[in-house]
């Protein structure tokens, strides 16, 4: 019985490297050629198996590419929540986070890009794409909520608007980054915190119902003015 499920357990092992290698393979001419120029042929060959092979793991290209997809994301969300500690403070988890996404967002800026513009074409949907994606970038939104129950953060504003500015943020500082050729993105997360605690940050000396950036300002404004009174 034990030798049995040994045989099991390497097959198992097996199949599991080979679709790893396939899947391996196909990202990178997937982000060589394009997804209309990709070619089964190509993929096999760069995984070490036959064509034949591939199609008992994926009926078709398009199968394929959304296996990458998911694969990617998933991976990209495991590490993502590894990168976070929640025992340490909000903005110190904001930043894990933002280095994280920075990170990667330089290192597989092709693949991402080659996702995107599959995802505005006429190219066949990619299943669970969106599924996906709420989960990793609902790491953010966790942050966040745990951020203001802790009284770290103010709220009042719907989450997708720190959500945007962070994410968003970071995508464009990562284009920038890739454009010029610079190595490191040095600046770039600190920048982003220092207006996350400005825009989102409590301190003592803000009211709590002043929840908005626009009430904020006001609320300084008025503090200025009364001090220029007295």
């Amino acid at each position: 019985m034990g030798v049995a499920r040994a045989e099991i357990s390497t097959r198992g092992e097996r199949v599991a490297e080979k679709e790893r290698a396939i899947l391996a393979a196909a990202r990178a001419v997937f982000v060589k050629n394009g997804f209309e120029r990709a070619r089964m042929a190509e993929i096999a060959k760069r995984a070490g198996v036959a064509e034949g092979t591939i199609y008992i793991y994926y009926k078709t290209k398009n199968d394929l590419l959304q296996a990458v997809v998911l694969q990617f994301w998933d991976g990209i969300t495991t590490s993502a929540a590894k990168a976070v500690d929640p025992k340490t403070g909000t903005f110190e988890q904001l930043r894990a986070l933002a280095d994280h996404h920075l990170t990667l967002m330089i290192r597989d800026r092709e693949f991402i890009e080659l996702e995107v513009i599959l995802r505005n074409s006429g190219t066949e949907p990619i299943a669970s794409e969106r599924t996906t994606l709420k989960r990793y970038v609902a790491i953010f939104d966790t942050i966040f909520r745990r951020g203001v129950d802790r009284g770290d953060l103010v709220s009042g504003a719907p989450i997708w608007i720190p959500r945007d500015l962070f994410y968003g943020t970071l995508d464009y500082s990562s284009r920038t980054i890739v454009l010029r050729g610079a190595r490191r993105p040095t600046g770039v997360v600190d920048n982003l915190i220092e207006v996350f605690r400005a825009c989102y940050g409590r301190t003592k000396d803000r009211d709590a119902p002043t929840t908005t950036l626009v009430g904020r300002l006001e609320a300084a404004v008025s503090k200025i003015e009364k001090m220029t009174k007295s």
